[in-house]
């Protein structure tokens, strides 16, 4: 009969341990590895998100402006050269 003490020092055995060991560090170590780099890609897509909604707050906040009627009059008397009804324009000679 083979004893439990026999198989423990056999090289052999010993070699299929350490084998197994390695392997299952190399295994927890990749998944720890892709765990860290999906933590990392997270962090990163977050303040992405954060930056994209304060753009989008601002273009918002702009888009509102460009709305305005104070805007738009500006806009029609600047480059498009428009008066109101009971206005006259006066323009200058350009040199």
């Amino acid at each position: 009969m083979i004893s439990i003490r026999s198989i423990f020092h056999s090289k052999i055995i010993w070699a299929l341990i350490l084998v197994l060991i390695f392997y299952i560090v190399f295994l927890f170590s990749d998944k720890y590895a892709k765990t860290l780099q999906l933590k990392e890609d997270i962090k990163r897509l977050e303040s992405d998100i954060k930056e994209l909604k304060l753009k989008n707050i601002n273009l918002s906040e702009e888009v509102e402006s460009l709305k305005a009627d104070k805007y738009i009059e500006k806009i029609a008397r600047e480059e498009l050269g428009l008066v109101k009804p009971d206005e006259i324009l006066i323009k200058g000679i350009e040199k």
